[in-house]
């Protein structure tokens, strides 16, 4: 046993004696030594055990000596009693019998005690006491008395008033609901000395106040009419002195809390309420900002008085406006608005804005549900949020905008962290008009509030979305909400807002499901003819926007032109973002179809900056995304792929960046390898070229159309392209494609040989396509396309070997390689052709060019090619440009002229006899055989053999009575109607000789020129 508590066994029999103790000293004494022991057993846990083991011998003697007359006796006994009565390890053993015991004492002591420290005492001890409620509750009648008692302050000592509030609170945290029952007893003592000149006294009591309010208020009756009482017969008049004396703050503080504790009850007393309200009209209108405040926080309590609203549910419009009537709410309403929205008007300091705005923000949040009732949306909210917003985002009023604009955007379902919060209903479209006219002011602000505006504009759509989904939702609700999204961008397109006008359109893609904007049932009338859905407007009036931003920028076009206030990194990134979520969301072939319908409606010369763009986009999404292949489909990317050529009349820069057009193009033709309708463009292109002023246009587009045009050669020469595909296609379709490849790259031959003159920079460009036709001619695997090879290449193959300037090295190899790979393909092409005289006369131009050229690696192939065909004919029929060339080439030794004929390298060869040409080309050539019948005379008749069924076909078409095989009509001769094959049967060659000799001696017959009946 320690020491401590030994000690305290010695003191508490000297404790139990005290009653035979007769020395006022002594007592003091012992309890002086005990409330150092007390001190000592908050460390140690023995003595601390032995205090409350002792307790109620203790307290029995602390209870009879509280009220010794002896203020020395009692004060020390109180201080003892406070420890035990609060003590937790101590205060836990004491029961019933005590605690009444200890109650009672202390409830006797401060109501008959004249000594000051004695009463503080006393109240002291039931402020920190920790006793069980219910030992409270029995005796809350006389604590509440002695409370009073003390609160009224008998000795004038402040610190009394202090202890007795104090006691207060601890017993309303205790018994809150026996406090708020005996309210009205003990609260008009704490809210008298509001009015108070002595500042500590005053701000003692608002403490008090702000502590318990929660329990007092809203307040019952009999405190509504003890302070309805007070306010009339004193309160009133008090506080008028206070504005006198400029203590305009403190007045209307005490004018808040007295109005709150009036309460509900105000509504029966509003001829009272009205005189209380002369007090505010003084002080809403002062020039003091502190003032102003004070008035605004003090009106939360009229808010509190007269906003009382029904317990009940209501159902209908109907009925909530019959309540609102019935209960003078709207009045009560306008009564508070009022001066709120006469300080928003005036000219007053931000602090007081964004204070009066919290008060406007609590009524909002007293309105409970009813906020959402139209009538107090027009009364409450629409009025106050016009103000602030009618102002702007000035440096002024930028507290007050953002709180506005949280809030209403809370007000569509957004989250906001506010003491207050308002509890709106879930979103109706009923508040949609009212958010798109906010936008429109927030954008009338010009750029500081275009934030605001975006922030709104999606937290609307957020919210109209929500409502969309609703199955509730009518046809006629959607189109009303998706004409009122259409009317107002066109609306703020027309005030030309600039990149924003694009953020509010992305909004719009991002925050409404593509169901609504891509659905084919909710059309818009975009002009007198076209019907389109939703998305598909916005589209169009984005790239009027794009254009709008760029028209007046005039630069170089490398992808994305420096000195394009549009086209820069972010510029670039949000449109490709916004055309990549339109391909994903949305119906793509929708989508491209509507950007490629606004790029030809826009050729200006920034429009190619978005065309590499949106290539790129259209390129990711089919790289990454699986498209079944349709008609449809080829010809929409084939006049997207156009679109670079069809803009280039309109584009006068020299410098174009063919890289960043070029990839995507080619990337973009891969996917669906639409040829045929690429070739008019092609054509159409070089036409237009070689028409145009190169001082103005540079080379540029003229090698993008060439390597454009090298990737489709490029793929029509693969094996697995359908033009080399002799079963997915018909030949008719093969032919033209092949056809048309052939004169599209003819024609740009031409067209480069020219532009090579100016610009020996297009040689690249153009050796890459020598290279490819190469590889085109060497994937001919059907014979139709011979000889509409020779003729359409003839003109471009011509003019450049006219060429022997050009030093440009691959130009001259690939063109050296395409003119030998064009020879061994006409040398062992199969089914071989018939190099007879017809023949000859189409390639005679080429030859003539060819067989001596200054070029060895261009003559020595053309010289062995001829005498491996031509060479090894008989008796050919030499078309006349060609005599000069032949006859210089035979005397020099270097061709024949003839199988087994005369030539300078071999003059022992035998002469050849007359022998049959064995050619069906030329139906009006001279026959070697006709001369020879002829010299036997009219009388040779030649058996005719039976024919076969080709060699038939092949004889009505020269007679003209089928068609051919490209459909030509009777009579038509073309060499696509030629047959080539090389028939060894006699019988064939003999009936064709037999016929042009017959048809001949018929003709002279007729004409009586060589025979006579």
């Amino acid at each position: 046993m320690g020491l401590f508590t030994v000690q305290f066994h010695e003191l508490e029999t000297l404790i139990a004696s005290c009653p035979n103790i007769n020395s006022k000293s002594e007592k003091s004494s012992l309890y002086s030594t005990l409330l150092q022991l007390q001190e000592h057993s908050t460390t140690d846990p023995s003595l601390l055990q032995s205090l409350a083991d002792s307790s109620h011998v203790l307290l029995s003697s602390m209870a009879n000596d509280i009220s010794d007359e002896d203020e020395e006796i009692a004060a020390q006994a109180l201080k003892c009693m406070g420890f035990m009565i609060y003590h937790p390890s101590i205060v836990t053993g004491i029961f019933g019998d005590d605690a009444d015991m200890v109650l009672s004492s202390l409830q006797k002591v401060i109501l008959s005690t004249r000594t000051k420290s004695v009463c503080n005492l006393g109240v002291w001890c039931i402020s920190v006491q920790q006793l069980n409620p219910s030992f409270l509750n029995t005796h809350i009648d006389s604590l509440v008395r002695a409370i009073v008692h003390a609160l009224d302050n008998p000795t004038g000592s402040l610190s009394t008033t202090f202890e007795a509030m104090q006691a207060v609170m601890k017993l309303v945290t205790q018994l809150s609901e026996k406090m708020r029952e005996t309210s009205h007893l003990w609260t008009p003592p704490i809210y008298r000395r509001l009015v108070s000149t002595d500042k500590r006294e005053k701000d003692m009591s608002e403490r008090c106040l702000l502590k318990i309010k929660s329990t007092i208020c809203p307040p019952l009756t009999p405190l509504s009419k003890a302070v309805i009482v007070d306010v009339k017969r004193k309160l009133l008049s008090e506080m008028d002195e206070l504005l006198k004396k400029g203590m305009k703050i403190q007045a209307m503080q005490a004018w808040g809390w007295f109005t709150c504790l009036i309460g509900p009850y105000a509504i029966k007393n509003r001829h009272l309420i009205n005189q209380l309200l002369k007090i505010p009209e003084q002080t809403f209108s002062d020039s003091d900002p502190q003032v102003k405040i004070a008035s605004q926080i003090a009106w939360e309590a009229l808010i509190d008085a007269l906003i009382i609203l029904p317990t009940q549910q209501y159902t209908t419009n109907e009925e909530i406006n019959g309540f609102l009537e019935a209960n003078r709410v709207t009045k009560s309403i306008k009564l508070i608005m009022t001066p709120l929205i006469g300080i928003m008007s005036s000219k007053c300091d931000s602090s007081v804005h964004l204070s009066c705005l919290n008060t406007w923000n609590y009524l909002l949040h007293k309105l409970d549900t009813f906020v959402n009732h139209p009538s107090i949306i027009k009364t409450v909210l629409h009025p106050m949020l016009e103000t602030v917003f009618r102002v702007g985002p000035g440096n002024r009023n930028i507290w007050s905008w953002n709180f506005c604009l949280d809030l209403i955007n809370s007000h569509a379902g957004e989250p906001r962290d506010h003491r207050y919060a308002v509890k709106w209903t879930p979103w109706n479209l009923d508040r949609f008009d009212f958010f798109i006219k906010t936008v429109h002011v927030f954008i009338s602000h010009g750029e500081v509030a275009y934030d605001s505006a975006l922030k709104l504009f999606r937290s609307a759509l957020k919210g109209v979305q929500l409502c969309l989904k609703s199955s509730g939702v009518s046809f006629s609700d959607i189109m009303s909400c998706i004409e009122t999204i259409i009317t107002c961008l066109k609306t703020i397109f027309e005030g030309q807002i600039g990149q924003t006008f694009l953020e509010l359109i992305e909004i719009v893609t991002e925050e409404l499901q593509p169901s609504i904007l891509g659905s084919p049932l909710y059309k818009l009338n975009i002009d007198d003819k076209n019907m389109v859905s939703p998305v598909a407007y916005l589209v169009v009036l984005y790239f009027h926007e794009v254009v709008k931003l760029t028209s007046d920028s005039v630069g170089q076009l490398r992808g994305c032109c420096n000195n394009n206030p549009f086209a820069n990194t972010l510029g670039a990134q949000k449109l490709s973002s916004f055309v990549s979520l339109l391909l994903v969301s949305y119906d793509p072939y929708d989508i491209l179809d509507t950007i490629i319908f606004s790029l030809y409606k826009y050729t200006t010369p920034n429009c190619l900056n978005f065309w590499i763009i949106i290539a790129n986009c259209v390129k990711d999404y089919l790289n990454g995304n699986k498209i079944e292949p349709e008609d449809t489909w080829y010809l929409i990317i084939s006049r997207f792929l156009s679109y670079p050529f069809a803009v280039f009349l309109s584009i006068s820069q020299k410098k174009l960046d063919v890289e960043q057009i070029l990839e995507p193009w080619i990337e973009v033709y891969k996917s669906f390898e639409c040829c045929e309708s690429l070739f008019p463009v092609f054509d159409r292109f070089l036409e237009e070229y070689s028409k145009v002023d190169q001082k103005t246009h540079g080379h540029e587009f003229l090698s993008l159309c060439g390597d454009a045009m090298t990737c489709v050669l490029e793929h029509i020469s693969k094996p697995s392209h359908p033009c080399q595909i002799n079963n997915d296609v018909g030949d008719d379709k093969r032919f033209r494609c092949t056809k048309a490849s052939l004169e599209c790259a003819a024609r740009f031959l031409s067209v480069s040989y020219v532009e090579a003159k100016a610009n020996p920079e297009i040689l690249d460009t153009t050796s890459r396509v020598f290279s490819t036709l190469i590889r085109v001619v060497e994937s001919f695997n059907f014979d139709e396309i011979t000889i509409p090879f020779i003729e359409i290449m003839s003109i471009p193959l011509l003019q450049w070997l006219s060429d022997h300037e050009t030093q440009h090295e691959n130009t001259n190899y690939q063109f050296h390689n395409l003119w030998i790979t064009t020879l061994k393909y006409l040398q062992t092409r199969s089914p071989p052709i018939n190099f007879n005289s017809t023949f000859l006369k189409l390639q005679s131009n080429l030859l003539e060019a060819t067989l001596n050229h200054p070029n060895s690696s261009i003559s020595n192939p053309t010289i062995t090619f001829w005498n491996s065909t031509y060479g090894a004919q008989i008796n050919l029929d030499y078309p006349q440009n060609l005599l000069p060339v032949l006859d210089k080439l035979f005397r020099n030794g270097k061709i024949n002229l003839g199988k087994k004929g005369y030539s300078k390298t071999n003059s022992d060869i035998t002469p050849p006899q007359k022998q049959k040409v064995t050619t069906t080309l030329n139906r009006c050539v001279k026959r070697v055989e006709l001369v020879k019948d002829h010299e036997k005379g009219l009388g040779y008749k030649r058996k005719r053999l039976e024919l076969t069924e080709h060699q038939k076909e092949v004889r009505r078409a020269q007679q003209g009575r089928s068609r051919d095989c490209e459909g030509r009509g009777p009579g038509v001769r073309t060499y696509t109607s030629v047959d080539f094959s090389q028939g060894t049967e006699d019988e064939s060659q003999e009936s064709q000789d037999l016929r042009n000799t017959e048809a001949i001696l018929e003709m002279l017959k007729r004409d009586g020129k060589m025979f006579k009946d």
